[in-house]
């Protein structure tokens, strides 16, 4: 980036952070319904400390002491070699076009509250937000960090309103029934698991814009920090509350934080919930393209990607190339069905982790003692940091599972977006290897 740029403070990649992971409760609601309140509500205790934190503190320690632009594809090439770091940044940037087409898509969800949006401009609406947060980030990453905050404050208000009012008005068990009758407690916590691990993934998103944050070292510790239990208390109180007030588990379904807002708080405050789902994902959307964007232009770098995406603005210091080739393809997938897309994303997410737990063991390994280096450091050895990833290993090992067994409804086009994710990243690391290489050479 133009080191004229301007650069993001810790207090907006607070919120950016915030924002890329979580942006309210939106989309956890068919937890509650497919695997009955009490498990749901126990994910969402859990994953902060088995998933969020140890995802949070890996990626707060390798970007304190190794905070270069481009992040996790950086940390496994530093680690393990170009193929390892390209295949990283290479499934990753895929699978993000999946993801935010899908928060595109579930903006005109919540515009549909408003006005009718079916058809044609269902797919204008939702292009139409790729592009206005496509502009913001090509007017650069301090314009996107404060929107975030604005946002996000936007997001907390209607919550707070369903929170209060649901506290208030306590008369069921949330927790009850603890299982689904019609589930094994096996079964149910599938259910819940790969919506629950999407709602506590992405921390390591904004690693990618390290060079484009003041003091890195100290600024990303601080914003995971802050973000974990942001993010957690944003899923679980307004969850609580609404149950605890309405006792409807079994009609949790898509959007149904509207209906319970309006339950309780009545047409205004359903309606101001329906609005910050609008926020919420153009929000999810405005941050996670910020992320996304700096991926090709730091592969290109590399040499693992054409060099028109090196170019970067001469005065907003952004990789325009890329957010115009990104923001036409999410126009193109904007027509699409995307739920068949979220397990394959689920994988991917999944996979990356387990990448950068790895990352972060074979740096530790060359660094040396405890005072190697600089910046935050886990006050673990090598065996608690082991024995604390444990548990997220076994989570993405139970997501893997879940989502390629036949009876969770692997289908012909999850099938065949698996083979063409994964196959089509050894031929492109073949490709740009091949073109890297000097004339004459082997």
């Amino acid at each position: 980036m133009s080191d004229r740029a301007k650069k993001a403070t810790t207090f907006q990649l607070v919120f950016m952070t915030y924002g890329v992971v979580c942006s309210g409760a939106y989309g956890l609601e068919e937890m509650i319904s497919t695997s009955g309140p009490g498990i749901a509500i126990l994910a969402l205790l859990l994953l902060p400390a088995l998933w969020g934190a140890p995802a949070a503190l890996a990626c707060a320690e390798l970007s304190a002491r190794h905070p270069v632009e481009g992040g996790y594809y950086r940390w496994a090439r530093m680690a393990f070699g170009d193929f390892a770091g390209f295949m990283t940044g290479w499934l990753v940037y895929l699978s993000i076009f999946a993801t935010n087409a899908a928060f595109a898509v579930l903006f005109v969800n919540y515009l549909r509250h408003f006005v009718p949006v079916e058809g044609l401009p269902r797919f204008l609406a939702a292009a139409g937000l790729v592009w206005a947060t496509t502009f913001l980030n090509y007017r650069g990453i301090v314009l996107v960090g404060t929107a975030a905050v604005v946002m996000t404050v936007l997001i907390f208000v209607p919550f707070l309103g369903l929170a209060v009012a649901g506290l208030m008005d306590w008369r069921f068990n949330p927790l009850v029934p603890f299982v689904h009758p019609d589930r094994t407690p096996f079964m149910a916590l599938l259910g819940s698991l790969s919506i629950a691990i999407w709602l506590y993934s992405g921390w390591e998103k904004l690693t990618v814009n390290a060079a484009e944050i003041e003091n890195p070292r100290r600024a990303f510790p601080v914003a995971l920090a802050w973000a974990v239990p942001m993010v957690a208390a944003s899923y679980i109180v307004p969850t609580v509350a609404a149950l605890a007030a309405l006792g409807d588990w079994r009609d949790w379904g898509e959007a149904h934080f509207s209906a319970s807002a309006t339950a309780l708080g009545g047409p205004a405050l359903g309606a101001a919930m329906a609005a910050g789902g609008l926020v919420s994902n153009a929000c999810l959307l405005l941050v996670t393209i910020l992320g996304q964007s700096r991926l090709p232009m730091v592969l290109a770098e590399d040499g693992f990607f054409p060099r028109a995406f090196m170019k970067t603005h001469p005065r907003f210091g952004t990789p325009h190339v890329s957010l115009l080739f990104g923001a036409v393809v999410l126009t193109a997938m904007c027509a699409l069905n995307f739920s068949e897309l979220m397990g394959l994303y689920s994988v991917v997410q999944a996979l990356a982790y387990m990448l950068i737990f790895a990352s972060l063991l074979r740096l530790r390994s060359r660094e040396g003692g405890a005072g190697a280096g600089e910046g935050f450091r886990i006050p673990l050895p090598t065996s608690g940091i082991v024995a604390m990833i444990a548990p997220a290993v076994a989570l993405a090992g139970l997501v893997v599972y879940n989502t390629l067994r036949p009876a969770a409804g692997l289908g012909a086009t999850q099938l065949l977006g698996l083979v063409a994710l994964f196959g089509s990243g050894p031929l492109a690391y073949w490709a740009f290897s091949s073109a890297r290489r000097p004339a004459g050479s082997r």
